[in-house]
């Protein structure tokens, strides 16, 4: 059982954080504010070479204490040398690197310093955090409720069972909304049964007049020990965990995939859906998941429309029915910069899916003798898919590219419609694979 009530167990305050006058979040010049933790590099990058290293955090940038990527950009192109000194926190130490100007090769996360309770909260500890490596934002919120709770079934396996990972959505006009996993065929309903959760939804209703009802079910569930799975918390509509209130519930306490601290999160937005989980019985058996899961998919990949999504092969052919008929020319950049993100979105989460697809089917390789040649079999043309799609990601346009003038160029469409193309073909390909593993027992 969580033992609920006043709990300070926030990491402290680094001493490489940093002032960063320029970000609005700042306040005084002398308050520390942002970090930058490196979480990556680039094989045979510039920093990779140098010999920066994951965990490193930056400290400066050619002279100038670093906080925040807007810091670091604005000092990079402002750079007129060949080549700079960065400096670096490695545990105790500090090491300088001489590294060439532009691209560092790094991937960085941005932290800022932890919020403190107060002296009333109820807060949830051990909840771990969210993380983009993590793409569908309901199971790795899942998956990370599900480790607090003892169960360690892992993002890969919740995206399995469901059919998540091989799902296609594409909504009826263009819409980021497409790959979430409770939109259209409800694959997040059926990951948590898969755990033996069963969700009470909970809708924000139009005039927002049952929201006193939501937080007071929100709240009974943190005192019970049971994080809250929640859309929209903050930024963009994402899916997080609540773990945690103040101020009699004023300030939600939560982790999302846009956090900056490694505590915990004010929740910026009062959720529109939420999802208070009860454990009923025991977890059902994996085997018996993963069975219904291969019939998941066939469904997915056959049924031409939930709603107004359209699914599986069907999604495929409204996508570059879209992409090669509308014009996008008599579109304002907002109405643009939507379909771009959308388009962008879609796609990314298509070749990250396919990606946690094969994962998932190595697995169960082990888990269910007699299924090896099956799963291989499948996991091979969903290889061969993100073989094809894959290189695409560095040439799309992408949410921030829209300026004044710039245009949806034919022949950009034509070879992301093409490479739908291959894609499209071997998702088909896999369909009397997966109705033999739907009917294998």
């Amino acid at each position: 059982m969580i033992t609920l009530g006043i709990v300070l167990c926030l990491l402290s305050v680094p001493a490489l954080a940093q002032t960063c006058p320029g970000c609005p979040d700042s306040g005084a010049e002398s308050a520390p504010c942002h970090w930058l933790e490196v979480t990556g590099v680039v094989p045979e990058g510039p920093a990779a070479k140098a010999g920066v290293m994951p965990g490193d955090a930056l400290v400066s940038y050619d002279g100038k204490l670093m906080g925040c990527r807007a810091e670091l950009a604005a000092t990079q192109a402002a750079v007129q040398v060949d080549s700079v000194v960065a400096t670096f926190r490695r545990g105790n130490k500090e090491l300088n690197f001489v590294l060439p100007k532009g691209k560092l090769g790094i991937f960085f996360a941005e932290w800022m310093n932890d919020v403190m309770p107060d002296s009333n909260a109820r807060l949830i500890v051990g909840v771990p955090s969210l993380s983009w490596n993590e793409m569908n934002s309901f199971m790795g919120a899942l998956s990370a409720i599900g480790h607090k709770l003892g169960d360690h079934a892992g993002y890969a396996f919740l995206c399995g069972v469901s059919g998540a990972a091989f799902r296609t959505h594409f909504f009826d006009t263009w819409c980021p909304s497409s790959p979430d996993a409770t939109v259209g065929f409800d694959a997040g309903t059926v990951a948590l049964k898969a755990r033996g959760l069963n969700p009470t939804w909970l809708h924000v209703s139009s005039d927002g007049k049952n929201k006193p009802q939501i937080l007071a079910a929100i709240r009974k569930s943190i005192d019970a020990g049971i994080p809250v799975l929640a859309i929209d918390l903050i930024e963009t509509p994402e899916w997080g965990i609540i773990v945690g209130y103040q101020k009699k519930g004023e300030e939600l306490l939560c982790r999302t995939y846009f956090d900056k601290r490694k505590g915990f999160e004010v929740a910026q937005k009062f959720p529109f859906v939420v999802a208070i989980l009860k454990r009923e019985g025991k977890v059902p058996d994996d085997g018996a998941s993963i069975n219904q899961g291969f019939g998941i998919v066939v469904q997915n990949l056959t049924t031409p429309k939930y709603g107004e999504y359209y699914s599986g092969l069907a999604a495929f052919d409204k996508w570059m029915a879209r992409l090669r008929d509308d014009d996008f020319t008599k579109l304002d950049s907002a109405e643009l910069s939507n379909v771009i993100q959308a388009n962008y979105w879609t796609f990314s989460r298509l070749v990250a899916d396919r990606k946690t697809g094969i994962e998932y089917l190595n697995n169960v390789a082990q888990r269910m003798p007699g299924l090896e040649a099956k799963t291989a079999a499948v996991a091979s043309l969903y290889q061969r898919e993100v073989e094809a799609l894959e290189p695409l990601l560095e040439e799309l346009p992408c949410p921030g590219s829209v300026v004044p003038g710039w245009l949806w160029e034919k022949a950009e469409r034509d070879k992301q419609i093409a490479a739908l193309v291959a894609a499209r073909a071997f998702e088909e390909q896999t369909l009397p694979l997966w109705r033999e593993l739907a009917k294998a027992k």
